[in-house]
């Protein structure tokens, strides 16, 4: 039986934005101030905080597929593939753009001096550069680290519209192909990200150690297909549900409950080594842990964004101003970091964390906001002028 679908604008989406960006802050300033070795549970949840990537990857396949699922679902026009690439260009790239001249030449001078650098990076390709310009083992360049998952977030975007040409010709309309689709599409990510740290395992025994491998797909779209996969299900269950997404739609603390678990869970030395190197094991349990969390969290929103729950929790006016400016803060967050570091000469690691936090809160959110209203807006009210 259908039901109504939610549409026009989500605000308890923004709230889950939110959550996610709270979780990836929360997360490099815990790195930097050294809490991420603690021995307490709540901090070694906090070292996990990478897992708000994954609620983001989550976020993007449900709201940008959807409108790909319905045509295919109702057997109607597919959104324009033009209007859709430009949409996204312009939502972020000019953001970006304006904080990688200040960024780049600030913390990396020296690599700043090579135009290969400045081209990789302004056209989001670094990922893809087997041999960057920085040690293997750093996450990138200073201040600019986690613009590693904007690049496979920007891949996602080229590829969605033949990911979502090849499900239509293959489900021909009936929603259990295409979540079968989707599933397999999950599958195949999984089994890609934890074979080849398996073969890191077993090579290393045979005196063969992949490393550089392993590395390298951690930040390509491949690997964390699986969360935009989990979200273009969502989107297809939104458009058509079920009695599963209905339950857990009208149950989301039953949700949240069992994502905070599997937080707890993901903390222990089942899945996070409390010293050393993470087994294949332990990284085979905390990349599934990782799809229980970012479903769980995702779900519920996903499929009644207007449940009572969902609008005071994650629609409030705060939850939702923050998740608007959700994009600026990911982007200008860990050049705070480094800045505050740099200007006041403080050391790393000196377990000053809510200092940081608020530091970094405080100059993140007001640069975010200038961002937003000055940037990103007008940007996005630009694009769709060229529409009409």
């Amino acid at each position: 039986m259908r039901t109504e679908r939610a549409t026009g604008h989500l605000a308890a989406l923004d709230g889950m934005r939110s959550v996610a960006i709270l979780l990836v802050v929360g997360v490099h300033v815990a790195a930097a101030t050294g809490m991420t070795v603690e021995g307490g549970l709540g901090w070694r949840m906090l070292a996990n905080g990478g897992v708000g990537v994954s609620i983001f990857f989550v976020l993007s396949g449900f709201l940008l597929y959807r409108p790909f699922a319905r045509a295919a679902l109702d057997g109607t026009d597919a959104p324009d593939v033009r209007r859709y690439l430009r949409r996204r260009a312009l939502r972020i790239l000019p953001a970006y753009w304006l904080m990688l001249p200040f960024v780049l030449p600030l913390f990396n001078p020296e690599e700043a001096r090579d135009p290969l650098v400045w081209l990789q990076m302004a056209t989001l390709t670094h990922n893809y550069d087997p041999h960057p310009p920085w040690p293997m083992a750093a996450s990138g360049l200073d201040g600019l680290g986690p613009i590693w998952s904007l690049s496979v977030e920007a891949t996602f975007y080229v590829v969605l519209p033949v990911l979502a040409l090849g499900l239509r010709r293959f489900s021909r309309g009936e929603p259990r192909r295409l979540l079968l689709g989707l599933a397999v599409l999950a599958g195949l990510s999984l089994l890609e990200a934890v074979g080849l740290r398996y073969i890191e395992h077993f090579g290393s025994v045979f005196g063969w150690n992949p490393y550089r491998l392993l590395f390298y797909n951690e930040h390509l779209l491949p690997r964390s297909l699986v969360f935009f996969a989990l979200g273009m299900i969502m989107a297809v269950l939104a458009e058509r549900p079920n009695r599963w997404s209905r339950a857990i739609g009208s149950t989301p603390g039953t949700s949240w409950t069992v994502a905070a678990c599997a937080l707890a869970l993901m903390s222990t030395p089942l899945a996070t080594p409390m010293n050393g190197a993470q087994s294949a094991h332990q990284y085979l349990l905390h990349n599934l842990l990782s799809v229980v969390i970012s479903a769980a969290a995702v779900a519920p929103v996903a499929f009644a964004p207007r449940s009572p729950v969902a609008t005071a929790l994650l629609a409030n006016p705060l939850m939702c101003r923050l998740g608007l400016v959700s994009y600026g803060v990911f982007l200008w967050h860990s050049p705070v970091i480094e800045l505050w570091y740099d200007l006041t000469g403080r050391p790393l690691f000196l377990g000053d964390f809510w200092l940081v936090l608020g530091v970094t809160a405080l100059f993140s959110l007001f640069l975010a906001a200038l961002s937003h209203l000055f940037v990103e807006q007008p940007a996005q009210r630009l694009g769709r002028r060229g529409e009409k």
